[in-house]
C-alpha cells in the first residue's frame, strides 16, 4: 500500500478528527502567462534571463565580491547537527540516523557544506534550486546520491495548475542545445526570499544594490579619465593653416581640406596615438620658423608647435568622496560595512565589533531558514522514502551558531557572571551563557563534607579493668625488671 506521505507532505488526519484538508482562500496574485512570470520590473536589464546576466556582471565589483565571499565562506564552514522529532514516534531515533547518514554524511560529488553555500545564494539572487536524486545502499537504507545545482538563468518558466495553486514545477532550458526539461519542485531543494514579493523567483539583495553598482562604474570611469587627463594633460597642436591655404591659390573647399590634412598629418598622428598607446615613446620633428611682425621682424611665436595643457589635480577629491559613499551604501545593504572600517582613518574596535556582530546575526538568520527548508524538503522526503511517517519521525536540521568571539571575551564574561551573585539555579545564567554561545550550566552536584568517624560501642564481654591487648599476661611477675617496665 502506498503511503500518503511519500511526497514529503503532511500525513492524513487521524480518524474522527473531522478536519478537512482545504486550500487557503484567496491567491498570492502572482501573474504568470504560460509559465513566464510578469514581475512588473520597469528596468529592461532586470527582466527575464537578462536579469541574471546583470547580476553576474556585478560579481566583478570588488565590494560586491567581498560581500559574497564573506557570506559564502562563513556559511560553508558551519557545522550541522540533527535534533530528534519532538513528537517522539517509535522511529524518531531511526529518523535521526537516516538523515544523518543519508544527507549529512552520504558521499556525494559536492558535500553538504558546498550545497549549503550554493543554496544560500537565494538571499542574494532571490532563489536557489537544486535537483535531488536518491539511491539504495546495500543495507537497504535509501540515501541521497546527488544534490545538483540548477542555475537561476536556466529556469525559464514556472508551472502551476491555476492561479490559486502553488507553483509545482519549473522548465529549464539548456543553453547548449535549447532543450526544455521539466523539473518537479517536490523533487528539489528550493529556497526563496519572498519577503518583498510573492514571485517564485523572489527578490534578492543584489536587486537593491544593482543601481549603485552601475553608478559606481560610471564614477570610476570618470575618475580614470580625469586621472589620465590630469596627469598626461591634453595635447594642443598649432599649424600655419592660413599660410597653407594662401599657398594653394584656390578656394575649392575639398582641395583646401585635403592639403591641410596632408600638411598636418604627422602632427595629428602624434596627438591621436598619444591616447591610444600612451606607453609608447613618441617624438615629433617640426619646423622651427616663427611668425613675423608687420615690419618684417621675427616674433617668438612658432608656426608649428605641440603643447600639453594640464589641469589642476585638486578636482579629484569630490569624485573620490562620491565613490566612497556609493561603496559604503553597497556594503551596508550586503552587511559588510565592517570591511570598510578604517578606510578613511576613522572608526574604532568597538564599532567594528558591533557591525561584525550584525553581519553574524544576518548569516545566522539565513542558516535558520536553510535548516527549515532542508528539514521540510530533504529530511521529510528522505524519512518518508525509508518507510517512516515524517510527521513523527522526521528530525530537524539545525546549524550550529556562528562564533566570531574571542576566547578571552568569553572567559571575561563568565567571570562577571560568577561575580554577579546569582543563585545557582537562576535561569538568567543559562540565558547569558546562551548569548555567549556556550552550553547550559551543568546540574549542580551535592557533595557532603567529610565527618569524623563515630566512636565504637564498647563490647560488654570485655572487662574494662583488664588490658584487652593481653600485655599484662606477658609480664613475668617474678621478674623485677619486667614489673618496673610495666609500671
Amino acid at each position: 500500500m502506498k503511503q500518503p506521505w511519500t511526497k514529503g507532505g503532511p500525513s492524513p488526519n487521524p480518524a474522527g478528527r473531522g478536519i478537512a484538508k482545504a486550500a487557503a482562500r484567496g491567491t498570492t496574485d502572482v501573474v504568470a502567462y504560460a509559465g513566464f512570470i510578469a514581475s512588473g520590473e520597469r528596468h529592461g536589464d532586470l527582466t527575464g534571463s537578462r536579469k541574471w546576466l546583470t547580476y553576474s556582471e556585478s560579481y566583478n565589483t570588488p565590494v560586491v565580491a567581498t560581500g559574497i565571499r564573506y557570506f559564502g565562506n562563513l556559511l560553508s564552514g558551519t557545522e550541522w547537527h540533527i535534533e530528534e522529532n519532538k513528537a517522539g514516534g517509535k522511529g524518531a531515533r531511526k529518523g535521526v540516523d537516516i538523515v544523518e547518514q543519508g544527507l549529512i554524511q552520504t558521499p556525494m560529488l559536492r558535500p553538504w557544506s558546498s550545497v549549503v553555500r550554493k543554496a544560500a545564494m537565494y538571499r542574494l539572487l532571490g532563489f536557489s534550486l537544486h535537483a535531488t536524486s536518491m539511491r539504495r545502499r546495500p543495507d537497504g537504507m535509501i540515501v541521497y546520491s546527488e544534490i545538483e545545482h540548477r542555475p537561476q538563468h536556466s529556469i525559464e518558466r514556472w508551472l502551476r495548475k491555476d492561479e490559486r495553486a502553488p507553483f509545482d514545477a519549473v522548465i529549464q532550458r539548456t543553453r547548449q542545445s535549447g532543450l526544455e526539461i521539466e523539473i518537479p519542485l517536490d523533487e528539489c531543494f528550493y529556497c526563496v526570499d519572498d519577503t518583498l514579493a510573492d514571485s517564485p523567483d523572489g527578490v534578492g539583495l543584489l536587486r537593491h544594490v544593482i543601481e549603485h553598482v552601475r553608478r559606481l562604474a560610471v564614477l570610476e570611469k570618470m575618475e580614470g579619465s580625469a586621472l589620465v587627463r590630469d596627469m598626461g594633460g591634453t595635447p594642443l597642436g598649432r599649424a600655419p593653416i592660413a599660410e597653407i591655404v594662401a599657398q594653394l591659390g584656390t578656394s575649392d573647399a575639398a582641395t583646401v581640406q585635403t592639403q591641410i590634412d596632408a600638411a598636418t598629418l604627422a602632427l595629428r598622428t602624434v596627438m591621436v596615438n598619444r591616447n591610444k598607446t600612451p606607453e609608447e615613446a613618441m617624438y615629433l620633428l617640426l619646423d622651427s620658423s616663427t611668425y613675423k611682425n608687420p615690419d618684417g621682424t621675427p616674433t617668438a611665436i612658432a608656426k608649428w608647435a605641440l603643447e600639453i595643457v594640464r589641469s589642476e589635480t585638486a578636482n579629484m577629491g569630490p569624485t573620490d568622496i562620491a565613490i566612497r559613499r556609493v561603496e559604503l551604501q553597497i556594503a551596508r545593504v550586503l552587511g559588510i560595512e565592517f570591511a570598510l572600517m578604517g578606510a578613511d582613518s576613522s572608526g574604532s574596535y568597538a564599532m567594528h565589533d558591533d557591525k561584525t556582530s550584525t553581519f553574524e546575526t544576518n548569516i545566522q538568520t539565513t542558516l535558520n531558514e536553510l535548516g527549515w527548508f532542508a528539514t521540510m524538503q530533504l529530511g521529510r522526503r528522505l524519512v518518508a522514502r525509508n518507510g517512516l511517517d515524517p510527521d513523527t519521525c522526521a528530525p530537524r536540521l539545525v546549524a550550529e551558531p556562528i562564533s566570531t568571539d574571542a576566547v578571552e571575551t568569553a572567559c571575561r564574561s563568565l567571570a562577571l557572571i560568577t561575580q554577579a551573585g546569582l543563585m545557582p539555579d537562576d535561569p538568567a545564567t543559562d540565558v547569558l551563557r546562551g548569548r555567549l554561545r556556550l552550553p547550559p550550566q551543568p546540574e549542580r552536584i551535592e557533595i557532603e563534607s567529610p565527618r569524623a568517624p563515630a566512636a565504637l560501642d564498647p563490647d560488654p564481654e570485655i572487662d574494662d579493668t583488664e588490658d584487652p591487648t593481653g600485655a599484662e599476661d606477658l609480664l613475668d611477675e617474678d621478674d623485677p625488671e619486667t614489673e618496673e617496665a610495666a609500671a
